[in-house]
């Protein structure tokens, strides 16, 4: 047999610098999976799928009969590998090698490291037996890049379950020809170091965790029939997101294909490093168009998704975090804790695996824990966490004192109405009127050094040189201070929040003040102010906020976290002889978790 200097013939030296395949991952906060690695005596070519934890070959090759590692440093040179293994010397330019800590050599080692989706060539003692390498590290997100005009030495995220050949692998990759016979570039290693050429790659199966030597001419736009779009991060939460997407390419020009994902569990962290805890599972939904052609939020199943894509379709699939399901959790230790999972994107055959880390974190003002976990009613999920909260009251219903008494009856037309609420960290709600975000530059206590930006319930709270200033208010209550809302029974008869909005007789807004007018003026015929309600009266709003649960929302991603929804009601006296009651739905949305309203008394 040929050794590899014999078998791939020399390359010309061109002017451009050829690069290696790259997987390039950017790592999330963790999820993690353990690679099982089988060394044989002798030359092994490895293709890495995680990113080791720790990373540095010291430790990861303590005490194995290993007797050095390279990678090809593409910063020195275009040709590829034209090199036999034994020849190798660690003095090369052209090579990063890794020998150990007992070598007369090791001085000469220039590789610490090693990186995930990279690969490697390692030379295992001879008189050694088998060595099985358990390394446990982070999933990345693979980004394929092809250099074309020289040999890579490559590996494949390829399923273990059913591993392609390699020609089922680049059947739909135009710029890979694999049809040349002996004249393939393509080559595994043997445990000699020896090249060996594939020449039948219609039967030769990829094998996940091996590294290939392989040429194309041309930069494939795919690397396989199928193309994932994502974050190099992954799919990151974080501690206040919702939603992310995924986008799905079929390639294939001719076929359609069948797309799986399934999402899979992370395990945990190696012991004593400085990562986040695992604190549980992702609960994942998805959004989907029922046969009536509405979407509608899902859990993501068990089972997995499956979903058929046609020649080139394109599938977004929008997932959302239920964070109310995320299970309570205490760290043990001082690092935090995120919830991780691993979403994995395979074909029909079961012969590509793509893993996809997904995370998710609380926000690091609270606990690592959610209240509503443990509060199930709905007011207590509405202020377990401060924040503003937008949305509007729609009304339709109200009585009729002449005609039905108490009795409410339907409203010809609903009529909107805005609601403003403000939840501080203790849990105080209050209704507010208008409420303003500015950039403060006076607000400079740790970790704000240079000002932040704060929210204010009115104008006349600003301070000097406030900037940036976004105002939202209601037409439907009077310029007023905050009104404090409290836990009580309201008029719908359940738990909820009730607060008083006063429209008092001299208040420019109430509806019966006039001040020309001499019967609706308040004042005597020396058109002195009354100093009492004698010609306009007091106007009283009790309003009622009672959170309900909305039905069809368990698999939601917002419902009972950001966004919450009840039954409105109120009650105005003062506007004629018998007391005015109305009531209708409503829908808040949490859109600012900045718990502290300025310009409020405490």
């Amino acid at each position: 047999m040929k050794t590899i200097a014999e078998t791939i013939p020399q390359l010309a030296i061109r002017s451009t610098r050829i690069l290696l395949l790259s997987l390039l991952p950017e790592l999330c906060h963790a999820q993690w999976r353990t690679q099982t690695i089988d060394l044989q005596p002798g030359w092994n070519a490895v293709h890495l799928q995680v990113q080791p934890q720790p990373d540095d070959c010291d430790s990861l090759l303590a005490h194995q009969p290993i007797e050095s590692v390279w990678k090809w440093d593409r910063r020195f040179s275009t040709v590829q590998f034209v090199t036999d293994p034994s020849t190798l010397l660690p003095e090369d330019p052209d090579w990063l090698v890794w020998l150990p800590p007992t070598s007369e050599k090791a001085f000469l080692r220039r590789l610490r490291s090693l990186q995930a989706h990279q690969s490697y060539l390692f030379k295992v003692a001879d008189g050694a037996g088998p060595v099985h390498l358990a390394i446990k590290g982070q999933v990345a997100v693979p980004r394929l890049e092809w250099y074309p005009h020289g040999l890579n030495l490559v590996g494949f995220p390829v399923n273990p379950i059913n591993p392609p050949t390699f020609t089922e692998l680049f059947r739909f990759t135009r710029e890979v020809d694999l049809s040349l016979g002996f004249a393939n570039q393509l080559f595994r290693l043997d445990s000699q170091g020896r090249g060996i050429p594939i020449v039948q790659p219609n039967r030769d199966r990829v094998q996940p965790g091996v590294a290939y030597w392989m040429e194309t001419r041309r930069k494939p736009a795919h690397i396989a029939n199928l193309h994932l779009s994502v974050p190099l991060s992954g799919l990151d939460f974080g501690a206040v997101q919702f939603t992310k997407d995924l986008e799905i390419l079929n390639a294939h020009l001719t076929l359609a294909q069948e797309v799986r994902l399934r999402l899979a569990p992370s395990e945990a962290p190696p012991p004593g490093l400085d990562f986040p805890e695992l604190a549980g599972p992702v609960p994942l939904s998805y959004l989907s168009k029922d046969a009536g052609g509405s979407w509608e939020w899902l859990e993501f199943p068990a089972a997995g998704l499956t979903r058929h894509l046609g020649v080139g379709e394109k599938w977004t699939l929008r997932l959302g975090l239920r964070r109310d399901a995320l299970p309570p959790y205490e760290p043990q230790g001082d690092k935090g804790a995120t919830y991780q999972g691993i979403i994995e994107l395979s074909d029909a055959a079961q012969s590509l695996l793509i893993p996809i880390p997904v995370s998710a974190s609380v926000p690091a003002t609270a606990p690592i824990r959610l209240l509503s976990a443990q509060a199930p009613d709905a007011l207590a999920e509405f202020s377990s966490e401060g924040g503003l909260w937008v949305g509007s009251a729609t009304l339709n219903q109200v009585n009729a004192p002449a005609y039905t008494g108490d009795a409410m009856i339907p409203t010809p037309a609903p009529m909107p109405l805005r609601l403003l609420v403000h939840v501080d960290n203790t849990g105080q709600a209050r209704l507010l009127q208008e409420v303003l975000l500015a950039w403060d530059p006076t607000l400079t206590d740790e970790p704000h050094t240079n000002g932040t930006y704060a929210l204010f319930a009115a104008e006349s709270a600003l301070p000097a040189g406030a900037s940036q200033v976004r105002r939202i208010s209601s037409i439907g209550f009077p310029v007023m201070d905050p009104v404090p809302l409290t836990t009580a029974t309201n008029s719908v008869g359940a738990d909820g929040l009730a607060g008083t909005v006063t429209i008092p007789f001299d208040d420019p807004t109430n509806p019966f003040l006039h001040r020309y007018h001499p019967m609706h003026d308040n004042k005597d015929w020396d058109f002195v102010a009354y100093t009492n309600a004698v010609e306009v009266p007091t106007i009283v709003r009790a309003i009622g906020l009672n959170f309900v649960e909305v039905t069809n929302t368990t698999a939601h991603p917002i419902w009972g976290v950001d966004a919450m929804a009840g039954t409105y009601s109120e009650t105005i006296t003062g506007l004629r002889a018998q007391p005015i009651n109305l009531q209708g739905s409503f829908a808040l949305q949490r859109i600012s978790r900045l718990s502290t309203l300025q310009g409020v008394s405490p």
